[in-house]
């Protein structure tokens, strides 16, 4: 009789745990994690993005092209953010990792202004110099820029911080924010759970699927869906640029699947990005890209630059110009024309193919735009193009610009 009940109290164990793991549906755990206002706790993040593979198989620009795609297998991005959502404050730090230099990026801001910090000037003239560019920072260069920032509005050329906060407030107050109670992301758990069951996995903490290009498009179709109950989404340029994403990518990616892995205890998500596409001449490129993203808690203050610490526009502008010899003060300074020899890119075939497309892309800004082509502009381009473009390169450079100046637009 006890090695029944024993048998009985086993078999009833087991039933219970099967009729639990089938009851747990893991599209709904994966929605219920990456919708959860749970992780609101967490105020900050640390990030890390890297290109785990490109390759490219075409013929426009050859072995200069295979060997820079190459090269951004090496090249990653790290960085982290923090949120004050009392003050409606942001700050982010991104370290670009290129060829073999760092490229420090920093922004704070709130909801009136964004600022980036000139501390990427640096990194920037350390790049310069990798490739052989002679640029150098000299210390009242370096102290003007110290603990500096610039409007990002005012440096984009573009609408002021107050007005792109207007244009696009009633966008995130009404579909963005609060995704957990929105119809938005309603309607995102509700999409996202009706994909294939088979689709989701759950090993221990950690739930995984991979969105097929399919269900990318079908969730991008919904965002556009939904966003359009908005009236000022639909005068907005998100509407068109949506539409135009849709579009793309239905027509342009041969593949595109995003592989999202979320931590249900520690909130950190690892995703990796697989594209493959063809252009229109046979030329091929495959990419996987991998991004972690870590939730954080931050104490610190966010700090909003002061006026004293905000240079114009104007004001970096005349100093990377003075950094890089295109101005000149009252003296009788000239930069000296012979400093560079590019003798030896004529004789490099690699290097001619790099020049030959670059040709024919200012070739193409020149027929698009020929109101842009005045005399003097035309004759300072020809000058500077003979120290670099072949006798060839130069006829054609020449036609392109004697046409825009026939046509009577300038």
């Amino acid at each position: 009789m006890k090695v029944k009940k024993y048998l009985l109290g086993i078999i009833t164990s087991v039933v219970i745990l099967l009729l639990a793991a089938c009851g747990s549906d893991p599209r709904k755990e994966f929605t219920n994690t990456m919708f959860s206002s749970k992780g609101q706790e967490y105020n900050a993040a640390s990030f890390e993005m890297k290109i785990k593979d490109l390759t490219y198989d075409g013929d426009e620009g050859g072995a200069y092209v295979k060997m820079f795609a190459s090269q951004l297998k090496d090249m990653s991005i790290d960085g982290s953010y923090a949120v004050d959502e009392k003050k409606d404050t942001v700050e982010m730090e991104i370290t670009a990792n290129l060829f073999g230099e760092k490229l420090p990026f920093q922004f704070v801001g709130n909801k009136e202004n964004y600022y980036m910090s000139t501390s990427f000037v640096s990194g920037l003239l350390d790049l310069a110099n990798s490739f052989g560019y002679p640029f150098e920072l000299s210390k009242s260069d370096l102290n003007k820029l110290k603990g500096k920032y610039i409007d990002i509005a005012e440096a984009g050329d573009t609408l002021s911080s107050g007005e792109l906060d207007k244009k696009t407030k009633p966008l995130k107050d009404k579909t963005f924010v609060n995704m957990e109670e929105s119809k938005m992301g309603s309607e995102m758990k509700k999409l996202i759970e009706s994909f294939d069951e088979d689709s989701f996995k759950k090993d221990k903490d950690v739930i995984t699927h991979t969105f097929t290009k399919k269900e990318i498009i079908r969730m991008m179709e919904k965002i556009d869906e939904v966003a359009k109950e908005d009236k000022d989404y639909k005068k907005s340029d998100d509407a068109i640029e949506m539409k135009d994403a849709i579009k793309s990518l239905k027509k342009d990616m041969d593949k595109m699947d995003i592989k999202v892995s979320i931590n249900q205890k520690t909130k950190a998500f690892d995703t990796e990005i697989a594209i493959a596409a063809t252009d229109e001449d046979a030329a091929s490129m495959t990419m996987v890209m991998a991004i972690s993203v870590k939730p954080q808690k931050n104490s610190a203050k966010i700090k909003i630059p002061s006026k004293k610490e905000i240079i114009s526009q104007d004001e970096l502008e005349e100093i990377l110009a003075e950094i890089t010899g295109t101005i000149s003060d009252d003296s009788d300074f000239e930069l000296e024309d012979d400093i560079y020899d590019y003798s030896d890119l004529k004789d490099d075939p690699d290097m001619q193919e790099l020049i030959d497309a670059q040709l024919d892309a200012m070739i193409e800004q020149i027929e698009a735009n020929p109101s842009a082509v005045t005399e003097a502009k035309a004759n300072e381009a020809r000058e500077e193009a003979k120290e670099i473009f072949n006798d060839k390169q130069m006829k054609k450079l020449n036609e392109a610009l004697d046409k825009a100046l026939e046509a009577g637009t300038i």
